[in-house]
C-alpha cells in the first residue's frame, strides 16, 4: 500500500472507533443510567410499600433492560464480519445482507435492484465489504434522520463504472448544513459515509432526491 492509501486506513479506522465511542454514548450509556436511576425509583416504592406503582415501574424497567440489550447487539453485529450463506459471496449477496439487517430493526421498506453481469464489474472482497459497510450506514442514517416511508437502492455498472444509489422519500436536508455536518466530527454519519467511499477508491455525493424531498446519495466506482 501506498502512503495515501494508509492514511485513507488510518483515518477510516480512527472515525470507526470515535463513531462506535458516539454510538455507546448515546445510546448504550444514556439506557444504563436511565436503568440506575429506575432501579432508584423501584426501591423508593418497595421501601413505601406502593406495590402498584412498583408493578408498572419493573415493568418499565425491563422495557429498558431489552432495550440496551438489543443495542449491544446491534453494535457487535455490525461490527463482525457478515455470515453469509455463501462461500463465494457477491456483491448482491453483500447488500442483500444489510438490507435484511435494515428491515429486522424496524427500518423502512427498501425498494432494491441490481443491474450487474456477473464478472462485468471486479471487486476484491475488501471493496465488497466496503459497499455493503455504506450501504448499512445509509440506511442507518435513513432510520436515525430521515423519517421516510420508503427507500430506493440501486447498483448498476455502466461503461465499466458501479454507481451504488441510496434515495429516500423523507424530510430531506439543507445543503449548507450537510456539507457543514461533513468537515464537523459532529456528523458522524456523513462522515462515515465519506471515509468508507475513499476507503473502498470511490466518490460520494449527496442531494436532494429527484423527486423534491428525501435524499440521495450516490457513490461512483471505476474499476
Amino acid at each position: 500500500m501506498n502512503k495515501k492509501s494508509d492514511q485513507l486506513l488510518l483515518d477510516a479506522l480512527e472515525n470507526e472507533r470515535r463513531y462506535t465511542a458516539k454510538e455507546l454514548h448515546d445510546g448504550v450509556a444514556q439506557t444504563s443510567l436511565q436503568l440506575g436511576l429506575q432501579a432508584s425509583i423501584c426501591r423508593k416504592l418497595l421501601e413505601r410499600n406502593q406495590l402498584d406503582m412498583l408493578t408498572t415501574e419493573l415493568s418499565n424497567l425491563e422495557d429498558r433492560v431489552q432495550k440496551v440489550s438489543a443495542q449491544v447487539r446491534e453494535l457487535i453485529q455490525d461490527l463482525r464480519p457478515p455470515a453469509l450463506d455463501s462461500d463465494d459471496p457477491t456483491l448482491d449477496d453483500f447488500i442483500q445482507h444489510a438490507i435484511e439487517l435494515h428491515h429486522q430493526r424496524g427500518g423502512p421498506a427498501v425498494s432494491y435492484h441490481y443491474k450487474a453481469n456477473p464478472g462485468e464489474f471486479k471487486l476484491s472482497a475488501g471493496q465488497m465489504l466496503g459497499l455493503m459497510r455504506i450501504v448499512q450506514e445509509g440506511l442507518l442514517n435513513v432510520r436515525k434522520h430521515a423519517a421516510a416511508n420508503n427507500v430506493r437502492l440501486s447498483i448498476t455498472v455502466e461503461q465499466g463504472i458501479l454507481y451504488l444509489t441510496i434515495a429516500d422519500d423523507g424530510k430531506g436536508f439543507n445543503p449548507a448544513e450537510v456539507e457543514a455536518r461533513v468537515l464537523d466530527t459532529g456528523g458522524a454519519g456523513l462522515t462515515n459515509l465519506q471515509m468508507r467511499t475513499q476507503a473502498v477508491g470511490g466518490t460520494l455525493a449527496v442531494a436532494r432526491d429527484t423527486t423534491g424531498s428525501g435524499t440521495k446519495i450516490t457513490v461512483i466506482l471505476s474499476e
